[in-house]
């Protein structure tokens, strides 16, 4: 453990919910030097993780591991190598080796909450993060030399001087309500079902699979210890019909046993019960509003459809680090490191946000879908494109564009024929 010294009382950043996109930003400020503090209302045990989670960790985010502190959470003991599979109305897009030609090792993670969030709280506290829990922030006030934040904790109301707020309090983030970061809500149409289970044949090479149902998607995760996290998306009409909870779980299996592409159900034993929401609608907020970031959920809370959350968490805290390293946290410092965060969140992650959005809508063009699907699927380049846009390492645009061109190809070569 550090033994850096903290004044009680005073910090340089001051983090405000402590999950893993703060974890995240905490152990990196830290490491630039800077007395960083965690507050989190809630108290925290070895069993406090987020349970509304589909554990797959995007390869563009993997890597970010590394940097704090939690490069071996990426070996066969905690996680699971993985890569994603769409079986689709125009056909399977699985191409070989990793998301990216360019670099072998580009992989997914199957990697369970249940570890990850332990463990990134635990790296914080090692780094010499003060990790506050059980401390609740109740308002903040803004003078020349910084923000005052007035905190309640197990030992009573107390005050804390902090130069930097970040604000990684999740989707309900009570620092937007604070500082009037309003919240643009999108619809989301499906609700979700998902448990664990063991007695599940892992797919070859551990794939993730993902079968696009008539508006559904039903996933499959191998996780370690041979269990298997289900999940189902799907439309509210179909899953508010499943009426308790052992015909929730007869009929949940027997929608994945009707899946030609799904594994066996038949020795599948449940290990948890079925979770999961009926109204969970996209929320986004500004990146930066006055002078206090927000990353993670506070920032952006998408369709968990799309598995973007643990890799934009440890994105967007990785952004922000970067837009101050190298500056201070005063004055024009402060302002060009907003600046800069903004600009990398609006380019980076903000522009998958529609694509997202759009997926979670029920009521869709089927027939257009699978001649995309079919479109796609006739071309190795663009199934390449589309595994990688969605792991995230290129943009929506760059998609479009190679999706365009590889229709106008395909056009082209009919007419010909």
């Amino acid at each position: 453990m550090s033994t850096q010294k903290y004044d009680e009382l005073s910090v340089d950043v001051a983090v405000v919910g402590g999950g893993l996109a703060g974890c995240a930003c905490a152990i990196r400020f830290s490491r630039m030097g800077h007395r960083v503090a965690v507050f989190e209302k809630k108290a925290v045990t070895e069993d406090s993780y987020k349970r509304l989670c589909t554990h797959f960790v995007q390869p563009h985010a993997v890597p970010l591991l590394d940097g704090l502190g939690l490069a071996h959470l990426r070996e066969p003991a905690w996680s699971v190598a993985t890569k994603a599979v769409f079986v689709t109305s125009g056909g399977v897009i699985e191409t070989p080796g990793g998301y990216d030609p360019g670099q072998p090792d580009s992989y997914a993670l199957n990697l369970e909450r249940r570890v990850l969030d332990p463990a990134v709280r635990e790296a914080a506290r090692t780094q010499g993060v003060r990790y506050l829990e059980g401390t609740g922030v109740e308002s903040l006030e803004e003078d020349e030399s910084g923000w005052i934040l007035h905190t309640r904790g197990a030992d009573g109301p107390r005050r804390y001087r902090a130069r930097l707020v970040v604000a990684a309090d999740g989707r309900r983030s009570r620092l937007a309500g604070l500082l009037g970061n309003p919240t643009e809500s999108r619809p989301n149409e499906r609700a979700v079902l998902f448990g664990y289970f063991t007695g599940i044949e892992a797919p070859a090479g551990n794939r993730s699979v993902f079968v696009m149902n008539d508006g559904d998607l039903a996933c499959t995760y191998p996780l370690v210890d041979g269990r298997t996290e289900l999940v189902l998306f799907a439309a509210k009409s179909r899953i508010e019909n499943w009426r308790g909870a052992e015909e929730r779980l007869e009929r949940f299996l027997e929608y994945f046993d009707g899946l030609e592409a799904a594994p066996s159900m038949a020795g599948a034993v449940p290990q948890s019960p079925l979770l999961g929401y009926t109204d969970y609608p996209s929320r986004i907020r500004q990146p930066v509003l006055g002078s206090v970031p927000f990353v993670g959920d506070a920032a952006l809370s998408l369709d968990a459809m799309s598995g973007v959350g643990c890799g934009f968490a440890l994105q967007s805290a990785d952004l922000l680090a970067r837009s101050f390293t190298g500056r201070s946290l005063n004055g024009a410092d402060l302002r060009a490191g907003l600046a800069d965060y903004r600009e990398r969140f609006d380019s980076t992650i903000l522009p998958h946000a529609d694509g997202i959005c759009g997926d979670s809508l029920v009521g869709k063009d089927e027939a257009t879908r699978q001649r995309m699907f079919t479109t796609i699927c006739r071309s190795p380049e663009l199934s390449q494109k589309y595994l990688a846009l969605t792991g995230r390492m290129v943009r929506p645009a760059e998609f479009q564009q190679a999706f365009m061109r590889g229709l106008m190809s395909q056009r082209v070569g009919a007419a010909r024929t």
